[in-house]
């Protein structure tokens, strides 16, 4: 693949964002079963495979993206004010809003169904703003921390010089990184920023080095080594109860994130759009909006109507569906709501 062709059009990054987000939409619709139920093998190893990566994927493709800001200089990335405001509107807000409907349905429709039952009070609201994994909607908790790990990333970037950007940050951030492993803060959702720098600027390296990494994430013969220790994570999972957990949970993520790289980059060039291009450019408001809809349709399996993989199915075809509906309705008929889902 020709460096104007990665760097130009970044097709596979349109790609790249919507394959993540599909991840996470198929993550969460495999709810908790009911009392006597057994979770079935396929949503166990489904569950697995999805969340060993799906999340260090998204940071990855943050980290690659701000680097590319930066090459191009895009007016949001000139005046820090101007970049702090544009990351406020993009993330913060919509946290705000959407995670204020999501209480106020909580408390009074979905309580009597929530894992976590929210309660009527002002001060629970404000810790559970200021605690993203408290938070209504808990998946909105990644909003406020690549907010925080944008900001680290534009100060490092300004600071150090983008074009002379230096791969000994990681080695310091990585340290960072696995030590928050055994931390827990949760304003804010620090230990999760601590965590999760490290992929960002592991985005960051695959910008600056690009042409090397997709001349080596597009070799079948890596890609089916990456491949096969990928897979034996999952076929042996005695692996993952020693000392090294840790360890290995780095390697399968970063495992993960090479093979959609490869993934993308092999669709990029063959003119393949991910779900043929018909969640390209709305994938945040999927990712926004879902939950509503992910535990409307619970409630299905939860008051025993229909049985688990039918109510996954469900979940995920609403998660899809009333999210890009509600997204085209706002767009046409109340603009002014664009900026409370991210527009």
């Amino acid at each position: 693949m020709s460096d104007s062709r990665v760097t130009n059009k970044l097709d596979y990054i349109t790609f790249l964002q919507s394959f993540a987000v599909t991840l996470v939409i198929v993550g969460h619709c495999l709810p908790k079963v009911n009392v006597g139920d057994i979770y079935p093998f396929w949503a166990k190893m489904l569950h697995s495979l999805v969340y060993s990566f799906h999340m260090p994927l998204f940071f990855v493709i943050g980290g690659f993206l701000l680097m590319h800001s930066f090459y191009k200089q895009s007016s949001s990335i000139n005046n820090f004010k101007d970049f702090i405001v544009n990351k406020i509107k993009r993330l913060i807000i919509p946290y705000c809003s959407v995670g204020t409907v999501a209480y106020l349905l909580k408390i009074f429709v979905f309580n009597k169904f929530a894992y976590r039952p929210a309660e009527a009070s002002i001060m629970y609201y404000i810790k559970s703003m200021i605690i993203p994994w408290n938070n209504p909607n808990m998946y909105l908790w990644f909003l406020p921390t690549m907010f925080l790990i944008l900001l680290i990333g534009y100060v490092v970037l300004s600071k150090e010089n983008h074009k002379s950007f230096s791969s000994i940050w990681i080695l310091p951030i990585f340290i960072i990184s696995f030590l928050s492993n055994y931390s827990h803060f949760e304003i804010l959702n620090i230990t999760g920023v601590l965590y999760y720098t490290f992929f960002f600027f592991i985005g960051i390296l695959l910008y600056e080095y690009r042409t090397i990494m997709f001349h080596y994430f597009s070799n079948y013969g890596i890609i089916l080594v990456v491949f096969l220790f990928f897979l034996e994570y999952f076929l042996l999972p005695e692996f993952q109860l020693n000392c090294f957990n840790y360890l290995l949970k780095y390697l399968v993520a970063i495992s993960g994130i090479i093979l959609s790289f490869s993934l993308a980059l092999f669709c990029a060039e063959n003119k393949k759009k991910f779900l043929y291009g018909l969640i390209d450019g709305k994938y945040y408001q999927i990712y926004l909006l879902s939950w509503f809809f992910q535990c409307g349709t619970r409630i299905f399996y939860q008051m025993h109507i229909v049985n688990y993989p039918t109510v996954c199915l469900i979940m995920l075809i609403s998660s899809f569906v009333f999210p890009l509906l509600i997204t085209y309705l706002i767009k046409r008929f109340l603009p002014i709501l664009k900026v409370f889902i991210g527009l």
